[in-house]
């Protein structure tokens, strides 16, 4: 075998053992609920059910649920804005996905490793995605997707008059 063979076998290994962690570990045994871990990548982030609509409705009441209560629950915002027009002291906050968990280590991680690491690291983030539409087209054609795992967003922005909650949106 040679180097560049032995390399590209750690490699694939370094590759299965990361996607390993990421989905997590299912006693189980059950290839469904594997592929549905491996469909969300929630466990490296805490605050994650914050884009699950269902989670979201039994969470957030419109008019009762403060900003203290919001950030308890998720931590701080991506972004805020203030509606400085307003006269009832409204503004937003808006918290992405690709800002937390994973995508938020992977950016932090790129900063400090060689571009020959860096486009590695791209690599496997390609082949991951891959491996999740794979699981999620496996889970659609076999009639497993929860509504759960429908009906998630993205991004979620807060909409606030005086410091409680007006409405919200998962998009």
């Amino acid at each position: 075998m040679s180097f560049n063979h032995g390399k590209t076998l750690k490699n694939g290994v370094a590759l299965c053992v990361l996607a390993g962690l990421i989905s997590g570990c299912t006693n189980t045994g059950d290839l469904m609920n594997s592929l549905n871990s491996l469909n969300s990548l929630s466990a490296l982030n805490s605050g994650a059910k914050k884009f699950d609509v269902t989670y979201l409705k039994q969470t957030i009441y419109p008019g009762k649920t403060t900003k203290t209560q919001i950030t308890q629950m998720f931590g701080a915002p991506s972004t805020q804005e203030l509606n400085s027009t307003s006269t009832s002291n409204e503004s937003n906050w808006t918290y992405a996905k690709q800002e937390e968990g994973l995508d938020r280590y992977m950016k932090l991680a790129n900063k400090y490793v060689s571009d020959e690491t860096r486009m590695k690291m791209y690599d496997a983030s390609a082949q991951i995605a891959k491996v999740q539409k794979v699981a999620s087209d496996v889970s659609s054609a076999t009639g497993t997707n929860t509504s759960q795992g429908q009906a998630q967003g993205t991004v979620l922005t807060i909409y606030f008059v005086d410091d409680v909650v007006k409405y919200y949106r998962v998009y």
